[in-house]
């Protein structure tokens, strides 16, 4: 095995513990025994576990936000073409999401509040997130084709709704096939409930 292949052996190693343990109940020392190597080849790697967790956030903040900032929303025309063009977003975001079902876990359900590193990695995990959907809106405000509202306000319901059905799909179990509930989840987020 490699360089490259060991420290991916090491990183799947610990956020496996991440999500059965906890980040919190996780130690250097159970990452040592689950990817069966000596102390010095993690150091090797890593500083210490927050390195791997750090990695993991960032790697996924990434393909997140690509997904989100791939669709053109300028070029879109009001109605079908702009439903056509959330929707594949919307697509591209459950594949990322069901492809890192482990990852999303561990991030809608970490307890912050009990180390800072990990509370600051939390939020500047979401404020990315955050910033994608805000740029997304404010494009679509200038070029007419999202109500004049504030970017910001709304991109935290966005978030804040797609957290609790992540919630309920892949924790709780509630929603069975979350591609076919995607059209009402994209007439909500574009249409909100009035009829």
């Amino acid at each position: 095995m490699n360089k490259t292949e060991r420290r991916e052996v090491i990183i799947d190693c610990a956020k496996e513990l991440f999500l059965q343990k906890g980040y919190h109940s996780t130690t250097v020392t159970d990452v040592i025994e689950k990817a069966r190597i000596a102390r010095s080849t993690f150091y090797a790697h890593f500083t210490s576990k927050n390195d791997i967790f750090f990695l993991l956030v960032d790697r996924f903040a990434a393909i997140l936000r690509d997904a989100i900032l791939g669709i053109n929303i300028s070029r879109a025309e009001k109605g079908n073409e702009l439903t056509g063009q959330i929707r594949g977003m919307t697509v591209g975001l459950v594949e990322a999401f069901d492809a890192n079902r482990d990852l999303t876990q561990l991030l809608i359900t970490a307890p912050q509040g009990i180390d800072n590193l990990f509370d600051e990695k939390i939020e500047e995990f979401y404020a990315t997130i955050l910033r994608a959907i805000r740029q997304l809106l404010e494009e679509g405000i200038r070029e007419g084709n999202i109500k004049p509202l504030n970017p910001s306000i709304i991109a935290y319901c966005i978030l804040g709704s797609t957290k609790q059905i992540l919630l309920q799909w892949i924790l709780y179990r509630e929603i069975e096939d979350i591609y076919a509930e995607l059209n009402d989840i994209i007439q909500y987020h574009l249409f909100g409930i009035s009829s």
